[in-house]
């Protein structure tokens, strides 16, 4: 009787489910990354550097400890060391392969083309490995709306309107609520001349969020465009409600008034656009200049 239950004792164990068990050096990877995050939201980057570099060493293949470093390093804009880590995290994913690893990759070589200094060339190929990258990451995960918006607008700097045209518009039918997507897309048929498809679009785009300045601030090109001054006024004024400090948005209000013309209007809007243009491009600046000078000239 004692060997036929210690027999039944012995089955019932070996039916017992399987746990799913971590190694030490992952448990141990895993505590030294999340005292890296503790870390990091202290805003001690080296303390933070340090333990995830740590966590990485005791299991080189945890993918979410490459992930938080490429965090780290892109909080530091240290977008090679970035680049890098995220490609670490995406080389170790395994079996749970993630979209998102992808999106964080394409937006540091998003960011690589944007460091001063670099050639037109540079940059040009800079955007293609992130479309590529935007495009693994929609291949994993399809509803990543902000991989489509950011292949549009690396589309549209390519002068590749069509698919920068097909990106937006996925982006929208995804998330009709990501205002970007609307703004971009309404202003990118401004600079190819259509300015009533962009004025279809941005309409659309302000009954869906009519707190975005960027829109309004786009309703007011097409209007410009469109030779209807009087609603472009209208149009900035909204946008300068909700961000009264934007520049473009100060420079095209003082522009529309220029068209009307108002002339004291006109002059005391691109004044303050000029002292608030900071980074604003040279050839908008002088445009507002020249356009001062026209409003103080004879009538």
């Amino acid at each position: 009787m004692r060997r036929a239950l210690t027999a039944a004792l012995l089955t019932s164990i070996f039916l017992l489910p399987a746990c799913n068990l971590t190694s030490q050096a992952r448990v141990d990877s895993i505590k030294m990354m999340n005292e890296g995050i503790q870390q990091l939201n202290k805003n001690n980057m080296s303390g933070a550097e340090r333990a995830m570099t740590e966590a990485i060493k005791a299991d080189p293949t945890h993918a979410e400890a490459y992930l938080n470093l490429g965090k780290l390093y892109r909080k530091q804009q240290k977008w090679v060391d970035a680049e890098k880590s995220f490609r670490g995290a995406i080389e170790n994913m395994g079996d749970n392969p993630r979209g998102d690893y992808y999106f964080e990759l394409g937006s540091v070589q998003v960011a690589q083309s944007m460091e001063p200094g670099t050639s037109r060339a540079e940059q040009e190929a800079k955007w293609r490995e992130a479309i590529k990258s935007f495009s693994e990451a929609i291949g994993l995960n399809p509803n990543l709306y902000k991989a489509h918006f950011q292949m549009g607008t690396l589309h549209e700097k390519l002068d590749e309107p069509e698919q920068a045209d097909q990106a937006y518009r996925k982006c929208i039918t995804l998330n009709g609520k990501y205002s970007p997507c609307f703004v971009s897309l309404g202003n990118m048929y401004i600079d190819y001349g259509f300015s009533n498809v962009a004025m279809s679009v941005l309409t659309t785009g302000t009954e869906v969020n009519d707190t975005d300045a960027d829109m309004w601030n786009g309703m007011g090109r097409a209007l410009l465009n469109l030779n209807r001054p009087k609603e472009a006024v209208d149009a900035y004024k909204k946008a300068t409600r909700i961000d009264p400090d934007k520049p473009d948005v100060l420079f095209g209000l003082g522009m529309a008034y220029a068209e009307i013309p108002m002339r004291k209007e006109s002059e005391e809007t691109l004044n303050e656009f000029i002292s608030k243009a900071g980074n604003s491009p040279e050839h908008v600046k002088k445009a507002a200049q020249d356009t001062i000078m026209r409003m103080q000239g004879p009538i």
